[in-house]
């Protein structure tokens, strides 16, 4: 009988990167980067409209595994943050151009994924839960459910938390100069050449190189939930073949990622690069622009649970301030879970994990902005609302 198929293989001979689950990139130095760098060398090319895959390790870079204790995340080292794969070279993208870049598909690699609430880590609720949490998830095909919260199951929505392009050289001295303030409050992540990976540059280059915590003018850390299959992502290039990477992969993620951890995992991406030549002159563009997958965890209008925010607590007042606001929603939330017998750290992962929404109700209302986070009742296995 004939070949069913001119392809070898179920990934119709793509090229790809391959990540040996469990292997520290350290150990994969073919794999990829954890920084920022013009001069990281690409790992793969391809041209204009040719697809690649790219697999990576989890954000923590195999550091956390199901069978250990809270011991393992007080020591996990944050300059291993992001192990990504790339870069990769696409032929014809110049500065000024935009890299557009489709979605085909994202799923897990080993199945497993955490969202752990690390001690010491900015999560928008963070000092209230210092000790910790562990929680590890399962990928059940389109489902993703724990043991650690027993009744709940969340609708995977695998998607790279972090994906993007190398900056110029002048472009990560700006990043430097604007961030530089921060650095010593720890409100930032200062160049640290710790456990720096770039390819095979050397340590003068691991001093200055970026790191990849917080979302800039290349992409990087955005976090956006909507980059499942589908998804297009349009970044202003700023050097020869744009050099895409991506890693930081999540099995499901709520609006906002507040506790620091979405479901991390590590995983497969699958992707198609286009080059739309001086695009950022043509759009304005200083930033990506994103046209969300079309594959969405839905559920019906009255099929959550509003928790209102405002720009004050019981003992403070803000002027317009919408990050307070937030965290009034979230902490709202939080106390109403703990009525349902979670614990804090158990209501605290469950929205940062679980499709939840926050929507800026009102931002010109003075002094107050009203924020509302939304959460999904049908993710519970038995009613969750307010009864007389």
């Amino acid at each position: 009988m004939p070949p069913l198929s001119k392809f070898s293989d179920r990934y119709l001979d793509v090229p790809r990167l391959c990540c040996e689950v469990g292997v520290p990139l350290a150990d994969q130095p073919g794999l990829g980067h954890n920084r920022w760098h013009p001069d990281i060398p690409p790992a793969i090319e391809i041209g204009p409209g040719e697809e690649v895959i790219l697999e990576s390790p989890a954000y923590d870079d195999y550091q956390i595994h199901d069978t250990s204790d809270m011991d393992e995340l007080r020591n996990v080292e944050l300059t291993r943050m992001h192990p990504l794969a790339g870069p990769v070279r696409v032929d014809g993208a110049r500065p000024g151009d935009l890299l557009e870049v489709e979605i085909l598909g994202v799923e897990p690699l080993s199945g497993i994924a955490f969202s752990n609430i690390l001690p010491g880590t900015p999560g928008l609720l963070g000092e209230l839960f210092p000790d910790g949490y562990r929680s590890t998830w399962h990928a059940r095909g389109a489902i993703a459910e724990s043991p650690d919260l027993p009744g709940i199951r969340i609708p995977a929505q695998p998607h790279p938390g972090t994906i993007g392009v190398a900056p110029s050289h002048e472009l990560m001295q700006r990043w430097f100069e604007r961030e530089q303030p921060l650095f010593e409050s720890g409100r930032a992540f200062a160049p640290d050449a710790r456990n720096a990976l770039l390819g095979g540059l050397g340590p003068d280059q691991a001093a200055v190189a970026a790191r990849t915590q917080p979302p800039r003018e290349n992409g990087g850390n955005m976090d956006i939930n909507k980059l499942g299959p589908g998804a297009k992502v349009y970044f202003p290039v700023f050097v020869e073949g744009a050099l895409l990477s991506l890693g930081d992969h999540h099995l499901s993620a709520g609006d906002g990622e507040c506790s620091f951890n979405a479901m991390e995992m590590d995983g497969v991406t699958w992707l198609r690069a286009n080059v739309i030549s001086d695009g950022i002159r043509r759009y304005a563009v200083k930033t990506p622009i994103v046209r969300p997958s079309p594959i969405e965890a839905r559920f019906g209008a009255d099929r959550y649970l509003g928790f209102t925010g405002f720009s004050f607590s019981e003992d403070e007042q803000t002027y317009q301030d919408a990050s307070f606001a937030a965290r009034e929603a979230m902490l709202r939330a939080v106390d109403y879970l703990t009525t349902l017998g979670y614990s804090g750290e158990q209501a605290y992962t469950i929205l940062s994990v679980a499709p939840v929404q926050f929507h800026i109700s009102c931002i010109v209302t003075l002094p107050n902005v009203s924020v509302t986070l939304y959460l999904p009742v049908d993710i519970f296995d038995r009613d969750v609302l307010p009864r007389r």
